[in-house]
């Protein structure tokens, strides 16, 4: 058998990063884990600092870094010739700001036609609310989907949710513009906002746009249940084929009739509770999951590392500077797959200055002319 080769599927493809937020890093590290040449542009006063968004490593790595200071001439100019041969441009600026300063879309497109410009807004680049500032709990209110979440408006999730939609949708734009592209040789500008995509996280629910779109309440079969060893498990078990193979599982035939019946739900929880309370966790997943039970095991992040799912299928990278979660998209065809997530450290801003430019066309005198005036 041929030994399979590792897969690249945007290896060759050029991106210019200039995000500064979690939202376009999370677009870009998928780019580059896919294979693309991710460029951060950041100022040259950062320059010998670690190349870090937000000072987090997992959405950093993999990514190459060099310095321009955008607010001179020459580096506006710098900018546009790198632009000139790059694929895709990647930015969370404020709609129409780069624009302003001379190296937005319209300039851009001028000197490279086949370029693809994604920018990454919280509402898109229209609109009544085009401007406004924001982040994810903004996004999350104004997206509908908190109000989906839970009606307790004195909680929120406590970390990103309407970013990371925003960024993987992002990525499919811009694939889908590469793919255009490659038919009809023009580039394109994908205006993705933050609220839309999480918005569109709505379409699984029942009735999407309604009071209450998804309609899932709390009740026995969906439920979080304490085990012997601290810790929980996650039970669904919403059809009867799998409310009825849990009930066998735990030796609970009498509650089998209480599927969907919520007038039960505390006497079928109550019941159901303390049969856990007998084993530890992972027993009972061992026990349960392989009968057909909708069962898994409560994770901490930290505890990911243990996991035997997690450990079989790679799904965390430990990089050289910490574990990191794995590129979850996987293509594989009969000479190859795509699994790889970047496991080196972020590069130090700067770090690939003389490199990118030189590959870029610019001639060693021209970078020493640029240094010299603290360009770069």
């Amino acid at each position: 058998m041929a030994q399979q080769q590792t897969l690249r599927p945007l290896a060759g493809i050029r991106v210019l990063d200039f995000t500064a937020f979690p939202p376009g890093a999370a677009c870009t590290i998928m780019l580059a884990d896919l294979g693309a040449d991710v460029i951060r542009i950041e100022p040259p006063a950062q320059k010998g600092k670690p190349s870090l968004v937000i000072g987090q490593l997992a959405l950093s790595r993999g990514k190459r870094s060099i310095t321009v200071d955008l607010r001179n001439p020459t580096g506006i100019e710098t900018i546009l010739r790198l632009a000139s041969n790059a694929d895709v441009v990647v930015e969370n600026a404020k709609p129409g700001s780069m624009a302003e300063r001379g190296y937005g879309y319209p300039q851009a497109r001028k000197v490279n036609s086949r370029l693809i410009w994604c920018a990454i807004t919280g509402y898109g680049q229209d609109g009544p609310h085009a401007g406004h500032s924001g982040h994810d709990l903004n996004y999350l209110a104004h997206s509908g989907l908190l109000g989906a979440l839970t009606e307790d408006r004195s909680w929120h999730p406590a970390m990103s949710l309407a970013a990371q939609a925003g960024a993987l949708a992002a990525v499919i734009g811009i694939q889908g513009a590469l793919l255009e592209r490659h038919r009809t040789g023009e580039g394109a500008f994908v205006d993705q906002s933050i609220s839309e995509a999480a918005t569109w996280l709505l379409s699984a629910g029942l009735k999407p746009l309604s009071e209450q779109p998804f309609l899932l309440p709390e009740s026995a079969d969906r439920h979080l249940y304490l085990c012997s060893d601290g810790r929980y498990v996650a039970i669904a078990c919403a059809e009867p084929r799998t409310w009825e193979t849990l009930c066998d599982g735990l030796e609970l035939p009498e509650i089998k009739p209480f599927l969907h019946k919520l007038e039960h739900t505390d006497m079928a929880v109550k019941t159901i509770g303390e049969k856990f309370m007998r084993r530890p966790a992972a027993e009972w997943v061992g026990l349960l999951a392989p009968r057909g039970a909708a069962i898994s095991i409560f994770n901490h992040a930290a505890q990911l590392l243990d996991d035997p799912q997690v450990r079989a299928r790679g799904s965390v990278t430990v990089t050289e500077a910490g574990p990191v979660p794995s590129n979850p998209v996987r293509i594989l065809t009969p000479s190859g797959s795509c699994t790889a997530t970047a496991a080196a450290a972020p590069h130090q801003i700067g770090a690939d200055t003389t490199d990118v430019l030189l590959t870029s066309g610019f001639l060693k005198t021209e970078i020493e002319e640029l240094l010299s005036a603290g360009v770069i």
